[in-house]
């Protein structure tokens, strides 16, 4: 029976904005790799420890996104509003921190994983936990201006151009890891053929497979993705994921007739199999969503992009030749077909996205993590 060494384990913090989300998948996939006898993880949701500041800034992005999405766009990384925004860091964020602080002091946390830019910046900027290690995970293919370029004992980075930002921005390039986004295990073990994972979740398995996906909270156009592929069903089946949008399945049950080769998925918090059994991903660029289709090499089409994050997503699948882009729902049908009928470009596209994947980030994230913590570095 495996027994802790003494003083283990240690509790580390996998801190994340609100569940669901990417940051929340993206700590839950490292905590899969965290060895119990060495290391206890705590997770903590931001929208739990300030429960009046995530509605309100959940509220106010979506505002934004809906109405002027265009003044996301400016605010997201701009060079004069990040100047700006770094006198209110030094005044107010050791302030609004000190619940934070409090919370981690309680649960004797030893160490923080932070998947979310504005929980490294309130550690970097309390003097309570100024020796406590912060390990600093990207889950989007772009390091904005956001992140604390000091404080942090470790950045993890999902490519070449995010890590170079990061050394651009100040942090220390010793501390800058080239990982990937973290996947779950799921991911990243043996995973079904199309016709088996087809057949498990019901689908007709000799069926070209489309799988559109908003990420875990159903943003994006999907209603609209649904309606215009529905002269292709037949040829095809479509399955949207909803994430956590049960507006959106309501919507689907109440105003879609056509039901037969077009399934609308409620949350689910197991979607690998989902993946496994496509041909085709349409959705939002999402980072962790990108890492999760990268990890099982399927082709996918940029669609209703958020602007921000997920713009500069797009902007690294495009630069690597990863992604066609689809900028309206009536664009996606002839997308798809220009898919059914080369299948050669469809293993194209495969393959090039498998050779950007690094399904492994979570276990060498959580490797060097374990190094950290222990000191040991063999």
């Amino acid at each position: 029976m495996e027994t802790a060494a003494p003083g283990y384990p240690l509790k580390v913090a996998l801190i994340y904005g609100a569940r669901p989300s990417g940051h929340y998948a993206a700590a839950k996939a490292v905590a899969e790799f965290l060895p119990p006898s060495i290391i206890e993880p705590v997770f903590v949701d931001l929208s739990e420890v300030y429960p009046d500041l995530g509605p309100l800034v959940a509220r106010t992005y979506l505002q934004l996104l809906s109405k002027t999405p265009a003044v996301w766009d400016y605010v997201y990384d701009n060079d004069f509003v990040a100047f700006a925004a770094s006198a209110l860091r030094e005044s107010i964020l050791p302030f609004s921190s000190q619940r934070l602080a409090d919370l981690l002091v309680k649960k004797n946390i030893r160490a923080a994983i932070s998947t979310q830019a504005f929980s490294s910046l309130l550690i970097t900027k309390n003097r309570d936990l100024a020796r406590l290690p912060l390990f600093s995970v990207l889950t989007d293919f772009c390091a904005h201006a956001y992140w604390p370029p000091r404080g942090v004992t470790a950045y993890f980075a999902p490519e070449k151009s995010a890590a170079a930002a990061l050394k651009e921005k100040g942090a220390p390039p010793e501390k800058v890891f080239l990982t990937g986004i973290p996947v779950r295990k799921e991911f990243t073990g043996p995973q079904p053929g199309k016709a088996a994972a087809r057949k498990a979740l019901g689908l007709a398995p000799d069926l070209f497979t489309v799988l559109i996906t908003g990420g875990s909270r159903g943003l994006g156009d999907l209603f609209s993705a649904a309606q215009a592929v529905k002269p292709l069903l037949g040829r095809i089946q479509a399955v949207v994921l909803c994430g956590s949008n049960r507006r959106l399945c309501r919507q689907a049950e109440k105003e879609l007739d056509e039901k037969r080769f077009l399934r609308f998925v409620d949350f689910t918090d197991s979607p690998a199999l989902y993946y496994a059994a496509a041909d085709l991903v349409v959705g939002k660029p999402g980072g962790v969503t990108l890492a999760e289709t990268m990890a099982l090499a399927k082709p996918f089409i940029i669609y209703s992009p958020l602007p921000g994050q997920e713009e500069r997503n797009t902007s690294f699948l495009r630069r690597h030749r990863l992604a066609v882009t689809a900028a309206s729902p009536e664009q996606l049908p002839a997308l798809i077909k220009k898919y059914l009928a080369a299948p050669q470009a469809l293993a194209l596209a495969s393959r090039a996205l498998a050779g950007h994947a690094r399904p492994h980030a979570a276990r060498d994230i959580a490797a060097k993590i374990i190094q950290a913590l222990t000191g040991n570095d063999k």
